[in-house]
């Protein structure tokens, strides 16, 4: 019975801490959602106005050229032993789960950096829309991040910071300032886990590895 409270306890306390960390990282002074659609929009106009342009050109040259992407060919990754080999293909599935996740805050953080200086800057307009946002935030995440491991909550630290180029900790010191950046780094303390990691993808070999080949 002790065990089993314990093991809530700890569930309830992961659950918190993956809600908080990821609303630190999306929220911030923030526009309505409107805008932020608006601005998407923008950004996927670019290429096919200038697609159009070039459809509607009048010069035709005589040969056509197409460039393409350089493809880098990788071969298969070298294990030094058996345990090596099974630990880089748990982290395969491990990555699988949290890669994507990494790059929801990346694509968020650069929307967030792009509507900070632009749009909404009083103090009421922000209260009101982090109020909708840590609503929006916790509905739409909340059951992907309550299934992740704590294996995959440490990975998920390292891909933020792969991902942004900053550690969570800086992220949230960032968006909701030094003292809340503080507690939950004590937070994760708690749980073994450590918000001011940084990522180095020279001593992260295997994740540097599976992501080339995978994604």
């Amino acid at each position: 019975m002790r065990y089993a409270n314990l093991t809530k306890v700890s569930l309830r306390r992961r659950m918190t801490l993956l809600n908080i960390l990821f609303l630190s990282v999306f929220c911030s002074q923030l526009s309505a959602q409107t805008s932020r659609q608006i601005l998407q929009a923008h950004h996927e106009q670019i290429p096919k106005d200038s697609l159009r342009k070039a459809q509607q050109g009048t010069v035709m040259d005589s040969m056509l050229h197409f460039d393409f992407l350089p493809i880098e060919i990788r071969g298969e990754y070298i294990y030094n032993s058996r345990r090596q080999e099974k630990k880089y293909h748990q982290l395969c599935e491990n990555i699988k789960r949290t890669y994507p996740l990494s790059q929801i805050v990346a694509r968020e953080v650069k929307l967030v950096n792009a509507e900070l200086d632009s749009i909404y800057r009083t103090k009421a307009k922000e209260k009101a829309y982090l109020k909708w946002y840590e609503k929006y935030v916790y509905q739409t995440y909340i059951d992907t991040l309550k299934s992740l491991n704590i294996c995959q909550i440490r990975l998920f630290i390292k891909l933020i910071g792969r991902e942004t180029g900053n550690s969570p900790y800086k992220l949230i010191k960032k968006y909701r300032g030094g003292l809340d950046a503080f507690l939950w780094q004590l937070a994760a303390n708690s749980m073994i886990l450590n918000l001011k990691s940084e990522y180095d993808p020279a001593e992260e070999a295997m994740i540097e590895d599976i992501i080339a080949k995978f994604y």
